[in-house]
């Protein structure tokens, strides 16, 4: 039976997570719980588990310091994170932590638990099977080729100096000879749907293709070396003729590099994006031209038609603003075309999409915006599509894209899946946590309780309580309280509305109270949140 810990400074959610499922039937035994990361550290000395489901804030230590110390400490263990939607940058920086998924606190749903928690078990076979496999690579980790990759890895870090590399350059058998050169990037897209391919073949296999085809594509004429910096990116570093790329040479590297992205399509089905940087003047340049080459990369986030930059080629545009204003307006709008219009919500969408392009606004930014459009459209439907076969939320998944036009088309897909989810739906007589869901989103304003909504639908109101728990994953009354509370948070940004009404319009005539639940649950005040 695997060991998972419990982490989050809410008890209610910690006791929520706990009683969802049957964790034993799902082959995890809870052996402890914690308020935050440093409590969970110290019950994780103690149990050493395979598992850890935490929040990402925290207070003391919060979860993404949890990961990385943990990790320091404990190879192996597994890592689901909980978040809000407004903490995805920190969902980012958990996944590339290597946490195995992300559920968002208001969305999770007893199957999606269960989703998560088959895949930590397929992950923790593998790992131990993986291994077994290290074992064995660390008998032949001083070989030439490792020895080599490892010196030009630490010269682009700063770790080495180009003498170094001029004293081992026989030895090692470099190819490359001192003077001008470039620095070209291959990065994998969409490398999660790859890897899923390669976990029993092992991606040693993924790894030796796309070096095998690289060198074959690479004439023998030209000084190069392949450096594989992990299993979704490889370094191709090339001698130059002179110090600068002239015309003539960029028109024979685009023939070079689309070779290479035919090639890997052609033998392997995947597609890469390729950076390329200036012309360095040596060795000692390499760790500016793969800075260069890094950011040639990043520009195709807004510009990816045709999967390949140069960094002296890339726009000068700065990309500085950091958040892209949908106001409560804009949300009105886009709720209506939802509802009314899949055409005019395309439409809102791709006005959106030609802003955050041309407008300097920041890849944060872009994966903000887009984040609030999904849950812009989810809030629109009684009812959402499940995960796809892989068991991500609509949420990682919008974490994975690499692209402004991946997580354009992502939310499109989105919207249609739940247009067409819900016409399925049509026909089939609502569940009674369903009816209950409909009365607290169109009575939330009213005197109501888990008693006067039986009566409404005819059910006995202590049943209603458990199955309304069973289906939508929270109790009536948190249900109630939070749907309350956000109708609230939309209404304080008109400041046209004084608070004793705003409370009063989400069914709180007891401003006090209103003030003292909003503080609990989202940690501001009525008047500070406002601002």
């Amino acid at each position: 039976m695997n060991k998972a810990l419990i982490v989050d400074d809410e008890l209610l959610m910690r006791i929520g997570l706990k009683s969802m499922i049957d964790w034993e039937e799902q082959g995890f035994r809870i052996v402890g719980e914690a308020a935050n990361g440093k409590e969970a550290l110290e019950l994780a000395e103690i149990h050493k588990p395979e598992l850890i489901v935490t929040d990402i804030k925290m207070p003391v230590m919060d979860g993404l310091e949890l990961i990385r110390e943990n990790s320091r400490r404990q190879s192996g263990c597994q890592y689901i994170i909980l978040s809000c939607l407004d903490e995805f940058q920190y969902a980012q920086e958990a996944v590339r932590l290597g946490a195995a998924d992300y559920l968002i606190k208001s969305d999770i749903k007893p199957q999606q638990l269960k989703d998560a928690l088959g895949t930590i078990k397929k992950r923790i076979v593998m790992d131990s099977i993986q291994e077994e496999a290290a074992a064995l690579k660390e008998q032949v980790k001083e070989g030439i080729g490792y020895l080599k990759e490892t010196l030009f890895k630490e010269l682009i870090s700063g770790f080495r100096d180009e003498r170094e590399i001029l004293e081992k350059t026989e030895a090692l058998g470099i190819a490359l000879i001192q003077g001008p050169m470039i620095l070209a990037k291959l990065r994998v897209d969409r490398f999660e749907r790859i890897r899923r391919k390669y976990v029993e073949q092992d991606e040693k296999l993924l790894r030796y293709s796309v070096v095998n085809i690289m060198e074959e594509v690479v004439s023998r004429r030209r000084r190069r070396e392949v450096i594989v910096e992990n299993s979704s990116e490889y370094l191709l570093i090339l001698n130059t003729e002179g110090e600068a790329i002239h015309e003539e040479e960029i028109a024979s590297y685009n023939r070079l590099f689309a070779k290479i992205q035919a090639s890997l399509k052609d033998f392997l089905n995947i597609t890469v994006a390729i950076g390329v940087s200036s012309v360095a003047s040596g060795f000692r340049g390499l760790k500016k031209a793969y800075w260069e080459a890094d950011a040639a990369i990043k520009s195709l986030f807004f510009e990816d038609r045709s999967r390949m930059a140069y960094y002296d080629s890339i726009p000068l545009k700065t990309r500085d603003s950091d958040v892209y204003p949908i106001e409560p307006e804009d949300e009105r709008k886009f709720r209506l075309e939802v509802e009314t219009s899949r055409e005019g919500a395309a439409r809102f969408m791709l006005m959106m999409r030609a802003k955050l392009r041309q407008e300097g606004y920041s890849e944060q930014a872009a994966r903000k915006a887009y984040i609030s459009i999904l849950s812009l459209i989810s809030s629109c439907f009684p009812s959402l599509p499940a995960s796809g076969g892989d068991g991500r939320t609509i949420y990682e998944k919008l974490l994975l894209e690499e692209t402004l036009d991946g997580m354009h088309g992502l939310a499109l897909d989105y919207l249609d899946e739940c247009e067409a989810h819900n016409r399925s739906r049509s026909d089939r007589p609502q569940s009674y946590a369903e009816q209950a869901s409909a009365i607290l989103l169109s009575q939330y304003a009213d005197d109501i309780s888990l008693q006067s909504v039986a009566d409404q639908i005819n059910v006995n109101s202590s049943y209603l309580s458990r199955v309304f728990k069973q289906e939508t994953g929270e109790n009536f009354v948190n249900c109630l309280t939070r749907i309350r509370i956000e109708k609230a948070q939309s209404l304080l940004k008109d400041k046209g509305i004084r608070i004793y009404e705003v409370a009063s319009q989400v069914g709180y005539p007891n401003t006090p109270y209103f003030s003292k639940l909003f503080k609990k649950m989202t940690g501001l005040s009525p008047e500070e949140y406002r601002g």
